[in-house]
């Protein structure tokens, strides 16, 4: 098939023109390198919650860290003792080595975290923290204001409870000095926790005892002593109980007896007589000397009762006087 003419004429005049202007396009390609945009990939392994160490412990911090452009120190390892509000550093610009040994601070905490940070060598970051919390167990706050209340044949102790979740018992410390030691040559007795008292009756009349109380928790940790105090113990008893009718005709009975109690308190003293030992007790009246009500304990005391207004004409060969001491305030 032949081209029209005027085609021919067309590319005969214009071609040289449109070669003139064709654009020229070169290329050059660089070496291979690297392009990265990928955070470090980070998974702590131990310890990743519910773990519980003791302060000195030794622990291995284990994890994976992933990343194609890690330099040769992208490891920095931290930990949290409030749940990870902050965090302290334990050790930076580690090799990524997988395992760290730490030991454990004096930082007791409930809620602990570790957390892994790594960089890589275009600055890219990333971390993890341990799945939950740990604790570090340390001894726990001592038992605060220990306090003596003194009553009859005891020693009353009170305290305000460790505030350590895991304390679950104190152990109460008794001395006859000041400056309690902590040993089990003092150890008096053990009391479970939420209790937070503690009645001391194995004591002696008139005897200065010291004490201080501390809590442990579950790992055994024990805390330091609380503050020391100290009472004398009194034990109410009644002693040396006699009677003795005159001889002048009065038909008047001397009643002697002693007590000890709390040399600062108070008691009312009541004397009884019984003429048999089957008989019930009744109360004496027509009494004076020492009897009533804001007696205190001490020796000697008299009482002079008007045996025979009150009983009349009896006669008994094993009548037997009683005195009742009662503490007013203890």
């Amino acid at each position: 098939m032949k081209t029209p003419k005027f085609v021919s004429l067309f590319l005969l005049v214009f071609a040289p023109i449109l070669y003139a202007a064709a654009q020229v396009s070169v290329e050059g390609i660089s070496a291979s390198g690297i392009l990265d945009s990928k955070i470090p990939q980070i998974t702590v392994l131990v310890p990743n919650g519910g773990e519980v160490y003791q302060v000195n412990d030794l622990v291995n911090i284990t994890w994976n860290a992933i990343d194609s452009s890690f330099g040769t120190a992208p490891i920095g390892i931290f930990y949290s003792i409030d749940n990870g509000v902050s965090y302290n550093s334990i050790a930076e610009n580690l090799a990524n080595s997988g395992s760290y040994a730490w030991t454990i601070p004096n930082s007791p905490s409930l809620q602990v975290l570790v957390k892994i940070a790594a960089v890589d060598s275009f600055g890219l970051q990333g971390d993890d923290v341990s799945d939950a919390v740990f604790k570090i167990d340390g001894p726990p706050l001592p038992p605060q204001n220990l306090a003596l209340l003194l009553s009859d044949h005891a020693v009353n102790l009170t305290w305000d409870a460790s505030l350590e979740g895991d304390v679950n018992r104190y152990v109460i410390y008794r001395s006859n000095n000041a400056g309690v030691a902590i040993n089990s040559t003092n150890a008096l007795d053990t009391v479970i926790a939420p209790m937070a008292n503690y009645s001391d009756s194995a004591v002696v009349h008139g005897a200065t005892y010291y004490y201080v109380v501390t809590a442990l928790d579950s790992m055994d940790n024990e805390s330091i002593a609380s503050s020391e105090v100290n009472g004398t113990a009194y034990i109410l008893q009644v002693l040396a109980v006699s009677f003795k009718q005159r001889s002048d005709g009065s038909k008047f009975v001397d009643i002697t007896y002693s007590f000890t109690g709390n040399p600062v308190g108070k008691y009312t003293i009541s004397p009884f007589v019984r003429l048999r030992s089957t008989d019930e007790w009744t109360a004496c009246e027509n009494l004076s000397g020492a009897h009533g009500v804001d007696m205190t304990p001490g020796t000697g005391k008299t009482i002079a009762w008007d045996f025979g207004t009150q009983m009349g004409a009896v006669y008994s060969s094993s009548a037997q006087i009683k005195i009742q001491a009662v503490e007013q305030t203890p």
